[in-house]
């Protein structure tokens, strides 16, 4: 039992390495991107992207533990593109002049580490302390440098052809067995008591994902619909992770594509900023003009 228990454990952990990766590996792509959109812009001299090279080094860092520990990671092909440039600073204008012949800005190896993702069963990382902490900074960073971007687009804007922003494009909840509920990983919600029926709603719900069923929450003069706002699911909340609600029976989903929101017409404009000012991870767009 123990060692089945600590096969378990380790092989959430990979799970979780693969889920985490392919996120950082989506942060360094959208360097790469501003890097060359910069270069076009003249805004990627060394003292122009001392903060983004900060991120990108300290994202290689991370990228390289979690690879080191797992060979599957290692064997990918293509390789990553933070393998070809280890800094930005003194790189700009032979990633500028990769892109261009190559078109490559990482998004194969990308594809590849999302594989192990499907394959593994994982869709949203578990992030540790200190890599929320990297990505939140990362979001500033690269928010700043987008600023400067659509400030040099804007004085071009006859001549540009696409401006820059972000996107969160993936929704996913997390509940812990303290009773914590976490919405990208930085959203928190109303903390859960044990015993309580919203306890017994969320972990029900969680042992059946994306199917139609009817909780068990034995006596209660509460409606379904009260018991999920009572734990702080606003209606956006609700349409995403509760798409049905109905005459006691729930369709539960943890996890929400950004597609999947589009199609639903699920307005999400106030919640993605709210994220995004928490340090979720987000990626850079490109919108044509």
């Amino acid at each position: 039992m123990i060692i089945n228990l600590m096969e378990a454990t380790n092989k959430a952990s990979q799970a979780n390495d693969y889920a985490v990766a392919k996120a950082l590996n989506d942060l360094v792509k959208g360097i790469i991107v501003l890097v060359y959109a910069g270069y076009g812009q003249e805004l990627a001299k060394d003292r122009d992207i001392e903060g983004l090279n900060r991120a990108y080094i300290l994202l290689n860092q991370e990228l390289e533990n979690i690879y080191s520990r797992h060979p599957e990671l290692q064997g990918l092909k293509p390789e990553p593109i933070w393998k070809r440039f280890d800094v930005l600073k003194g790189s700009s204008e032979a990633i500028a002049d990769y892109i261009s012949d190559s078109d490559d800005t990482g998004y194969d190896h990308i594809l590849r580490v999302e594989k192990l993702c499907i394959i593994a069963g994982v869709d949203m990382p578990e992030y540790t302390a200190d890599q929320q902490e990297l990505i939140k900074s990362t979001n500033v960073t690269t928010g700043d440098y987008v600023k400067k971007l659509k400030g040099a687009l804007a004085s071009k804007k006859s001549s540009a052809k696409f401006t820059y922003g972000w996107e969160i494009f993936e929704y996913g909840l997390t509940y812990k067995q303290d009773g914590t509920i976490l919405i990208n990983q930085v959203l928190k919600l109303k903390k859960v008591h044990a015993g309580s029926i919203t306890e017994k709603l969320l972990e029900q719900s969680m042992k059946n994902p994306n199917t139609k069923f009817k909780p068990n929450l034995g006596k209660t003069s509460r409606n379904m619909s009260t018991i999920i706002s009572s734990a702080g699911f606003t209606p956006v909340l609700r349409d995403l992770f509760f798409p049905t609600v109905n005459n006691d029976v729930v369709v539960f989903r943890p996890y929400v594509s950004k597609l999947q929101a589009d199609i639903e017409r699920i307005d999400r404009a106030e919640l993605d900023l709210h994220l995004r000012e928490l340090g979720a991870l987000c990626r850079v767009v490109f919108e044509p003009n």
